[in-house]
């Protein structure tokens, strides 16, 4: 008796539908004691080399096939599963996939059956009787279901299959007329269950799956017939009860035509085109040594024979591991985007460690001068591929994929496609919502969960008691995170990897199905950055580095100004560069940047070159948390002894002052210590990164007879074994911390010796996100440079430098105004500036603009040049109206109606007038932060002199009162524990505020982001900062929170009002009893200070029978009546 195998069955790679991963098909083959499964996903080969290979490897063969849609002539849409006999017809199907993704309309994947029948070959068909076309047909209209079989059976002959589906009446009565009519053409039938889950009782999850991708309730999904509770990984007795013995026989001789290989091992390159007559080894060899020997000239006190003999070596094994081709092609289009003045970074990664690299321009650090290692890049000991990580100027980064595209082929040359899966957070949100449940329901579990990258829900659940806790009490709770953990790890979509970009020698088709990427409008590979190396292509990795677009635009910003300036020519032992880095006013520069960098930085004290490459290796969790970077800090500081387990190490950690911090340093002791070949050490390194206890046991044993073959004793090789294993997982790749300290460096000498020019590329790189613009406008009134408010007759779209040094706004980075109208202004503008607002109205068709554009310049002050500011805010849309009208007439030919600016009929314009602190939040509303001034400058003067400014804060226990702007709100958690952190600021600096839970929970309106407020609370010292950082660190701790018109009557006491002799005639004009009438039972004391400035005398009287309510129309009152110079309150 043949055993079933299942021969249509689909993983969560289908997306829509389906719920195992690949894997677990397998497993439940194992199970179910079958000989082999079938993959068919829909329409896709999402999951088919993860499922070859986890079949391979566990004895089970695999069937590679598709579940197509297909769209017929009578208009309905039916499912075909198309299985591959073998190689030839699996690239067949990855064609026919292509072509689903390519004329797929609104969303809808499917071929065409004439195009199905016409690529029939090395194929077999199964036409499932559960078809929506075959069972329209079979009930409706029986000529045509026969010219149907006709036609398949033609184009598929032996190869074509009747697939019956038993899951219910209907499905029955469908197959068994379908069946009949089969038999009839002698076409047999093959058992099918259209697995989409593996359990009965999965069909809830899987249809929770469904709900969530089509966005609708799982309780219709529920009702829904498309899927029934059968469609389960059945046994072979189960299928056996509910199929005929034929059907089941023919599933299994199916299986048996089916034999396919996927990935032998191979790797393939496209050719690089040299003379027929040479070989690439010998081309990649000529031009390597010529460059090296081109760079020795130029550097005559090198070592010439240890660069001669460290090239022959890499060539050596470069060619022998079949990669010359893989050297050339990255050349070629390395040296194509220079000679396009499309800048390239360095390197990135292990490839900065190869000298061919480097004589090839590829990279720019010369290895041997840094010490990096090429082993850690390409490994003699062990078969590997290797991997440049190319960084390209992001601007320029997609013309050097066309160009490859161009070089090799369209159809050889593809993207690497992603899938996004469902991840804890969002899966719980996702299954709160098909559930029906509020929003914020889901919301409040999914905060429990830790933001830690890739954590799952299964480990958040069993280290949080929070959530233990909820789940055990709340039945609701218990639900959603039942099914969350059902779901999670399910593919939810599909993309387009970041840099990832395959060549294929021929036909990418002949090893990849390709996707179509709607966000970017391009084609990517189905299989992912892992499977396209396991089916033999090759990865390049096009990436798009923003900094090096900073740094091109920088440099060309600076050449305007000093033509001699040559970015390849700067020092990198300038002092001025470390000094600046000393300071920590390192916003803007590559990789040291951040809050946490910044701290790092300023204990480091860097030096040299060195200590930047240290700064960018050192600045992670490991070396944090372990206290490497402390010990790396007070060796290097002389606050500690520096010590080594063996003289040969200190070759090895001299530079680091005895402490591993390289992943080549690792590789170099094992070399000195134990004669591995670098390429052993290598190994030795990957295996004490993954920590497996048996690996580490035999190669413990390895390096302890090798350190005892030179003498070094057995209990001291231990030691050294044990003290390289702790540190060997926080050790990081040199090459890659080289390569980026070199583009830090570049930017912090930009910053120290050009800085307007470096912050103004800075700033345009960022514009279109203007929470980021802040800081770094902060940070030019930090290193003394002007930066003018945008200006409608001198601002471009980007920010500029302009000849008397001053940065000018640029008009892109105001929200809502769009960088063809921009454009459109500047154009116009090189005729002559604008005059007035009629004049720019009658030039500029302002519905290219439109009225929020048109808001947003004029509340940015970027026309005060030509108007003021609150005329300006009145009267845009005033102005966009009559811009329209002339210019519908000049497109209708009535030009002459409106000859001159004065013909623009403009309506008449109500001009509202805005008090200071309503312009500043024009500003906020413009820029997305407070650009002329802080806020609280504005307060100070309706605020008690008794509250303290930031600058003037020192560490006490009594309480003080804070005005403050919250800038930003944290809320850490740590277990159980929440934690709620503001930085807040005013007008003299910033400092970081801890905030109870219990305060946070009480005033929760009052703690949100751009609130003004004044705080309550004890001014502590921040030992970390100053014990580190060597400032007079300081922090807060609220005790209390208050909106500034509460905060002025608990805080303020009284106020005085000061008037001479002059003033009080002016208020004797009927105005004084105005002054009476501020007068309020809740207010405030008044002291009123008489002045006679002839006389040089004053006198003080409390006005007992008057209090001042401290409200905002009261001081719009007082500066009317006797001037805002003339007040105080104490």
């Amino acid at each position: 008796m043949s055993e079933f195998i299942h021969l249509q069955v689909k993983s969560h790679f289908s997306i829509s539908s389906g719920l195992p991963k690949p894997s677990q098909i397998v497993d439940a083959a194992i199970t179910n004691k079958m000989q082999a499964v079938a993959l068919t996903d829909k329409n896709s080969f999402f999951g088919l080399v993860k499922f070859y290979r986890y079949a391979f490897e566990n004895g089970i063969k695999p069937i590679c096939g598709v579940d197509f849609d297909i769209s017929t002539q009578i208009g309905k849409t039916g499912n075909i599963i198309l299985l591959a006999k073998n190689k030839i017809g699996l690239e067949q199907l990855f064609k026919l996939s292509t072509n689903a993704f390519v004329s797929s309309s609104q969303g809808e994947r499917t071929i065409k059956e004439e195009i199905l029948l016409q690529n029939s070959s090395n194929l077999i068909c199964i036409m499932p009787t559960s078809s929506e076309d075959v069972v329209a047909l079979a009930q409706n209209n029986e000529k045509e279901i026969n010219l149907k079989l006709d036609a398949y059976q033609r184009a598929f002959a032996d190869n074509f299959f009747i697939g019956s589906s038993n899951f219910g009446e209907s499905y029955s009565q469908v197959a068994a007329s379908v069946s009949d009519l089969a038999y009839e053409k002698s076409i047999p039938a093959v058992a099918l269950n259209d697995v989409l889950f593996l359990h009965p009782d999965d069909h809830l999850a899987h249809q929770a799956k469904v709900a969530i991708n089509s966005a609708t309730l799982l309780k219709d999904e529920m009702g829904s017939i498309k899927v029934s509770p059968e469609q389960y990984f059945k046994s072979h007795q189960e299928m056996e009860k509910i199929h005929p013995k034929t059907s089941i026989e023919n599933a299994y001789e199916v299986a048996k035509l089916c034999n396919v290989v996927v990935g032998e091992g191979e790797h393939f390159l496209p050719r690089f085109e040299v003379d027929e007559q040479t070989d690439l080894g010998s081309y990649l060899a000529k031009i390597s040594s010529s460059k090296l020997a081109d760079y020795l000239l130029e550097n005559e006190e090198l070592d010439q024979a240890a660069y001669k003999d460290r090239l022959d070596y890499e060539l050596k094994i470069i060619t022998e591991k079949g990669y010359p081709g893989y050297f050339l092609i990255v050349m070629d289009f390395v040296k194509w985007a220079k000679e396009q003045n499309i800048p390239v970074g360095p390197g990135r990664g292990s490839g900065a460690g190869s000298l061919v690299a480097f004589v090839l321009s590829i990279t720019t650090l010369d290895p041997l001068q840094h010490g990096l290692l090429f082993e850690r890049f390409l490994n003699p000991e062990r078969p590997s591929l290797p991997d440049f990580d190319i960084d390209f100027c992001i601007e320029g980064r997609d013309r050097v994929i066309e160009y490859v595209q161009k070089k090799y082929g369209e159809k050889s040359v593809a993207q690497i496609g992603t899938l996004g899966t469902m991840a804890a957070r969002g899966v719980t949100r996702d299954v709160t919502r098909i559930l029906g449940k509020p929003y914020g329901f889901g919301d409040m579990i999914a905060k429990m969960i830790p933001l830690t990258p890739g954590i799952k829900l299964k480990d958040a659940i069993e280290d949080s008691e929070e959530l233990q806790n909820l789940q055990k009490e709340n039945e609701e709770a218990a639900e959603v995170l039942e099914l969350a953990l059902k779901l999670e790890g399910c593919a939810r979509s599909i993309g387009k990897h970041a840099a990832g970009v395959v060549i294929a020698p021929n036909d990418i088709h002949e090893f990849t199905p390709l996707h179509y990427d709607s966000e970017t409008n391009s084609m990517a590979t189905q299989l992912d950055m892992y499977d396209v190396e396991d089916v033999g292509l090759v990865k390049f990795d096009f990436l798009g580095l923003r900094t090096l677009t900073v740094i091109n635009n920088a440099v060309r910003s600076i050449e305007s100004v000093n033509p001699d300036f040559k970015l390849k020519e700067i020092p990198f032992d300038d002092a001025k560069v470390f000094n600046l880095l000393s300071s920590g006013k390192t916003k803007g520069i590559f990789q040291l940047e951040s809050s946490g960098m910044i701290d790092l930085i300023k204990r480091l004290k860097p030096e040299n070159f060195s200590d930047i490459v240290a700064l960018v290796a050192l600045y992670r969790p490991g070396p944090l948390n372990s206290g490497m970077a402390d010990d790396y800090i007070n060796r290097k500081n002389g606050r500690e002894s520096i010590a080594y387990q063996h003289t040969n190490l200190k070759k090895v950690l001299n530079e680091t002052y005895g402490v591993f911090v390289y992943q080549e340093q690792v590789m170099e002791a094992a070399q000195v210590l134990a004669s591995y070949s670098l390429g052993d050490a290598d190994n030795l390194r990957r295996a004490m990164g993954k920590k497996k206890a048996d690996v580490m046991e035999e190669e413990k044993g390895t390096f302890v007879a090798g350190c005892k073959n030179n003498n070094i004793p057995e209990n001291k090789a231990i030691e050294i074994f044990d003290n390289i294993e702790k540190f060997a997982g926080y050790g990081f790749n040199k090459s890659h911390s080289a390569a980026y300290a070199f583009i830090a460096y570049q930017t912090a000498y930009l910053k120290t010796h050009y800085p307007s020019h470096f912050i103004a590329s800075v700033l345009s790189s960022e514009q279109d996100k203007t929470d980021k613009l802040e800081p770094h406008v902060k940070d030019c009134g930090l290193m003394g440079i002007e930066i003018l408010p945008p200006n409608i007759n001198t601002s471009f779209e980007t920010f500029i430098v302009n000849d008397k040094n001053q940065i000018e706004y640029g008009l892109g980075a105001l929200k809502d105004v769009g960088r063809k109208f921009i454009e459109e202004v500047c154009k116009e503008r090189v005729k002559g500036k604008f005059s007035s607002l009629m004049d720019f109205a009658s030039r500029i068709d302002l519905r290219k603009g439109g009225i929020r554009s048109l808001q947003s310049l004029a509340k940015s002050g970027a026309f005060d040049e030509i108007a003021d500011r609150d005329l300006a805010v009145s009267s845009m849309r005033n102005y966009l109206e009559a811009s329209e009208q002339k210019f519908k007439s000049k497109e209708s030919g009535m030009l002459e109606m409106f000859a001159s600016n004065e013909d623009l009929k403009v309506s008449e314009v109500t001009i509202k007038k805005h008090s200071e602190p309503e312009k500043l939040k024009m500003e906020l509303e413009s820029f997305g932060f407070y650009f002329s001034k802080h806020p609280v400058s504005l307060l100070r003067k309706t605020l008690s002199a008794k509250l303290n400014p930031i600058k003037k804060l020192v560490t006490s226990n009594s309480e003080k009162y804070i005005p403050v702007l919250i800038n930003q709100k944290r809320i850490i958690k740590k277990g159980t524990s929440i934690f709620i952190f503001l930085e807040v600021s005013d007008e003299t600096g910033l400092i970081d505020v801890s905030v109870p839970l219990e305060l946070h929970d009480l005033k929760k309106p009052l703690f949100k982001e751009n609130s003004l407020v004044v705080i309550k609370g004890t001014v502590a010292a921040d030992d970390y900062r100053r014990e580190n950082l060597e400032d007079v660190g300081i922090k807060l701790r609220a005790t209390d929170i208050y909106p500034i018109d509460v905060a002025r009557s608990v805080v303020n006491s009284e106020i005085r009002l000061s008037l001479s002799r002059e003033k009080m005639q002016t208020l004797g004009n009927g105005k004084f009893e105005e002054l009476e009438s501020l007068s309020s039972p809740e207010g405030v004391g008044v002291v009123l200070e008489l002045k006679d400035e002839k006389l040089n005398i004053s006198s003080e009287i409390r006005v007992d029978s008057m209090k001042i309510s401290l409200e905002d129309s009261t001081f719009a009152k007082l500066d009317e009546l006797i001037g805002e110079e003339n007040y105080q309150i104490f």
